[in-house]
């Protein structure tokens, strides 16, 4: 969604559902979703496409968690 977005290539909102394999209410919640964190995105109707009208952006970092050392003694 982010890399769609920051490129201007969404599409308009049916298309970029589809991109993202959402239904078009999903799609309208999960930008709302993203609005509400600050996040200002925009769409434009001659370019037909959301864009980020600032540098502001929400960034999921996925991690492992240290695993527990665990003694086996048979």
């Amino acid at each position: 969604m982010d890399a769609l977005i920051a490129m201007k290539a969404t599409g308009p909102p049916d298309e970029f559902a589809y991109k993202m394999n959402l239904s078009r209410s999903m799609l309208f919640e999960t930008l709302q979703e993203m609005k509400g964190m600050g996040v200002d995105i925009r769409y434009s109707i001659i370019r037909e496409s959301y864009y980020y009208a600032d540098s502001r952006r929400i960034i999921i970092k996925v991690s492992r968690a240290a695993e527990e050392k665990t003694d086996n003694f048979g």
